[in-house]
Formats: C-alpha cells, structure tokens, sequence
C-alpha cells in the first residue's frame, strides 16, 4: 500500500468517522429539542393551570364581591322602605282627629284610672286638653308630640308615658319587623 492510499484511507475512515460523529451529534441535538419541547409543553401546561387557577379565583373573589354589594344594596333599599314606612304610620298618627282618636285619648285616660288615685296629665294636642276635663282630669301643660298623653301621679312617685311617640319608640322593633315580613317575605322566597 503505498503512501497515498494510506493517506486517502485514513481521510475516509476520518470523514465515516466525522460522519458518524456529526449523525450522533445531530440525533443527540433532536433527541435533546424533543425533550426541551416536552418540557416546555409541560411547564406550558402548568403555567396555563395555574393561570387559570389564579383566573378562576379572582373571578370568584369578584363575583362573591358583587354579591355581597349586591346584598348590601338590598338590605340598605329594605332600610329605606322601612324607614319610609315608619314616617307614614307616625304621619297618620299625628293626623288622626275626630271620634276615632277621641276614643283612643279616652282609653288612655282609662287606663291610666285603673293604674293611679290621684293624677295629671300632660297633654300633645290640644283637643287632648277638652277629652281630659270632659272626663274631670286635671290637664297641667302641653308637650310637644303627634298624639296621647303622659300621666303623672300627683305625688310623683308613678308616670305613664302613653304618648304616640313614645309607644312607637317601644314598639319600634315589632313595628319593623312586622313591615319587613309584609312588605319583603314573599319576595325574598
């Protein structure tokens, strides 16, 4: 074998072997892009999930918000009504006159018979003033008020309030109660 073809059979088996090296290489390079594309898949994926996680509960926390401020409208709305409700039925107090609130002043009177001797009264209207001496007693001063009386024992150890603003104030809680369950029970169902 001469010199030559020594030298041209070392550069073939050195180009097979670049050759072999370079396929190697190049299977090593694809074998390595497929597992980084696997993994950036994966990671992708959980990246997505946690997104999605953090996306679901921010929707949550804002829907739970509006439901809340939701509720909150309602109940201030309720309130409101209430409220409304309350003026009306102190309204018609303060404008109820005639036979009907004559009664009412003449029950009061009444019932504060049954409970003291000898007493008073302190009258809001002025025609509680005329119910009082038609009945012989005694009417000491005028409060302001929408309606009733208050009465006083003349030695002062006993006092009535029977005013209307004072048995509204009382029953207030009942009142309002009684409102919500008329005006809101069905609705709410």
């Amino acid at each position: 074998m001469s010199l030559e073809q020594l030298i041209e059979t070392i550069r073939r088996e050195a180009e097979k072997e670049i050759e072999e090296i370079i396929n190697s290489a190049e299977k090593e390079a694809k074998e390595l892009i497929k597992k980084a594309k696997e993994e950036g898949r994966k990671e992708a994926k959980k990246i997505e999930a946690k997104g999605e996680k953090e996306a679901k509960r921010a929707r949550e926390k804002i829907i739970a918000a509006a439901k809340r401020e939701a509720r909150m409208e309602i109940t201030n709305a309720k309130e409101e009504i209430i409220q409304k409700c309350m003026e009306e039925i102190r309204k018609k107090l303060q404008e109820m006159s005639g036979r009907k609130y004559r009664k009412i002043v003449e029950e009061l009177i009444e019932s504060a018979k049954r409970e003291m001797e000898d007493f008073y009264i302190i009258a809001t209207r002025e025609e509680d003033k005329k119910i009082a001496e038609k009945m012989g007693v005694e009417v000491k001063t005028m409060r302001k008020g929408i309606g009733g009386i208050i009465a006083k024992s003349k030695d002062g150890s006993k006092e009535m309030d029977l005013t209307f603003d004072s048995m509204l104030e009382r029953k207030e809680e009942e009142i309002r109660i009684a409102i919500a369950k008329k005006l809101f029970e069905e609705h709410d169902n």
